[in-house]
């Protein structure tokens, strides 16, 4: 049946996973305790994500290098200099807004054919921790990727001395697909 949406609860190794059955072709499965991988609509989906991210010239101006590059899901870092600094010596609100952007957009590039756009039609940011830290990290990833939007989440943060994670920001956004 065209239009059916078929939804089923999992759980495994303690998790609470949501599959959504789509259609016979696209199956989400989402961890409600972390992202889990999905399955990318274009099988060159790496080549076409790195090629996005070639083309933003943002992304080096500011630094912001990739790491992983996984079916709806991103990971990354940025090196803290004193051009990335606001008033009081911390990383800028506005940078760690652009990095989330960018690890939630080019997440929803990694689920699109080839040849089609994404950009940012809605986000929130919520800033938790002043950003203090030599070496910043970000992930993100596509939450829900529908046929004309993606809905994602992402995170920057900072590792302390013992290893723990200290998260900077948290943010969720709408990308249209065209």
């Amino acid at each position: 049946m065209k239009g059916l949406l078929q939804i089923k609860a999992v759980i495994c190794c303690n998790h609470l996973f949501i599959a959504f059955a789509i259609n016979p072709f696209t199956i989400t499965l989402l961890c409600l305790k972390g992202m889990k991988k999905l399955e990318a609509r274009n099988p060159n989906y790496r080549e076409y994500v790195q090629l996005k991210i070639t083309l933003n010239k943002f992304i080096s101006a500011i630094g912001l290098e990739f790491t992983t590059i996984e079916p709806g899901y991103l990971e990354g870092y940025i090196i803290f200099k004193e051009m990335l600094e606001q008033q009081n010596g911390w990383l800028h609100g506005g940078v760690t807004s652009a990095i989330l952007d960018m690890v939630q957009g080019f997440a929803s590039y990694s689920m699109v054919e080839d040849g089609q756009k994404v950009f940012t039609v809605e986000a929130k940011i919520s800033y938790f921790n002043p950003g203090t830290a030599a070496k910043f990290f970000t992930r993100g990833g596509v939450v829900k990727a529908g046929r004309r939007f993606h809905f994602c989440e992402g995170e920057v943060y900072y590792l302390k001395e013992d290893g723990s994670e200290v998260t900077v920001a948290k943010g969720s956004a709408t990308m249209a697909v065209v």
